[in-house]
C-alpha cells in the first residue's frame, strides 16, 4: 500500500522510509503512545501536504544514504531530516515499525548515519545556545568562531578534519569561553547537527595530538557537497552551505556556532 501511495504521488519509483529509532523525541517532539506501521504512518505523511513536501525534500537530500552509495551523512540530509520531524505527522515516521516490510528495515539501516548520538552530560549544566552566544560576545572568541566556519566545513559533511581547521580549534581552547564550547551540551532545535558535528569532531580531529600543524589551508578545506546536485532543490528547501563565513546565512552561522564541539582525547 505504501508503494502505491508513492507510485501516485511521485509517479513510480520505490518508497524509503524515514526512520530515527534511537528512542522518541531524538530529534523533535514525541510522537503518540500507539505506534503505527511505517506504511500507516506514511499514509498520514501524505495526507498532509507539510509533511509531504518535507518527506520528498528528505528523499532527494538523503538518496545517497538510503540507496546505499554514501556513508557518511551531508548536512543538507540532516536538515531534511529535522524538517520533516517537525511536521505534524513526521513524528510518526521517527517511531514506526517496519513489521516484516524488509525494504522499511534496509532503509532504517541505510539511514543510520545520519542519526544523532547522544553523549554524557559534562558540561557543568551550561548548553550550548548559552556558550555560543557567550563566544558571540566576545571579541576574541567570536574571531576564532568565524575562523572555525571558514575552515571546517568538511568536518561537518564528517569527511576530514583539516590541519587548518583543527589549528583553528586548539587556539579555541586557550579561551575561557571556547572552553565553554567544549563542555556545553548540545540543545535547542538544531541539536541533531551539534551532535553530528561532535561526532565527526571526536572520530576526525584528534585535538592534543602535538603534530606539526600548517598554518596553510588544505586545497581541500573548501567545503564543497559534491554528492548534492542543487538542480533538484527548490529555493525555499535547503540552505546554502559556503565555505566563506561572510556568504553564510544569519541562520546557517548561529546554527553551526553553537554547533561547535572541542574534544580532547
Amino acid at each position: 500500500l505504501a508503494r502505491v501511495v508513492n507510485e501516485s504521488r511521485r509517479g513510480g519509483g520505490k518508497v524509503f522510509f524515514l526512520f530515527f529509532n534511537r528512542g522518541r523525541g531524538v530529534v523533535g517532539k514525541c510522537s503518540a503512545d500507539r505506534e503505527l506501521i511505517c506504511w500507516q504512518a506514511l499514509l498520514r505523511c501524505h495526507e498532509e501536504p507539510e509533511c509531504e513536501l518535507a518527506y520528498s525534500q528528505y528523499l532527494a537530500a538523503c538518496e545517497g544514504n538510503l540507496r546505499g552509495t554514501r556513508q557518511q551523512c551531508p548536512s543538507h540530509c540532516i536538515s531534511a531530516l529535522i524538517r520533516l520531524n517537525h511536521t505534524r505527522s513526521g513524528p510518526d515516521l521517527e517511531s514506526c515499525e517496519c513489521a516484516q516490510d524488509a525494504e522499511c528495515v534496509n532503509a532504517k539501516r541505510a539511514i543510520e548515519p545520519c542519526l544523532p548520538r547522544r553523549h554524557p552530560s559534562d558540561a557543568g549544566g551550561i548548553g550550548c545556545m548559552e556558550a555560543r552566544q557567550r563566544c558571540e560576545e566576545d571579541s576574541s572568541c567570536h574571531t576564532y568562531l568565524t575562523a572555525y566556519l571558514s575552515y571546517c566545513g568538511q568536518l561537518f559533511n564528517g569527511r576530514k578534519c583539516s590541519s587548518k581547521c583543527k589549528s583553528t580549534i586548539q587556539q579555541m581552547l586557550f579561551i575561557p569561553n571556547g572552553m565553554l564550547l567544549n563542555r556545553c551540551v548540545c540543545d535547542g532545535v538544531e541539536r541533531p547537527f551539534c551532535e553530528v558535528v561532535k561526532e565527526n569532531m571526536s572520530k576526525l580531529c584528534s585535538i592534543g595530538d602535538q603534530s606539526v600543524i600548517s598554518d596553510q589551508p588544505d586545497v581541500e578545506d573548501i567545503y564543497e557537497d559534491e554528492d548534492y546536485d542543487p538542480r533538484s532543490d527548490r529555493e525555499d528547501v535547503y540552505l546554502d552551505y559556503s565555505s566563506a563565513a561572510d556568504r553564510l546565512p544569519s541562520c546557517v552561522t548561529l546554527l553551526f556556532s553553537y554547533s561547535l564541539w572541542i574534544w580532547i582525547y
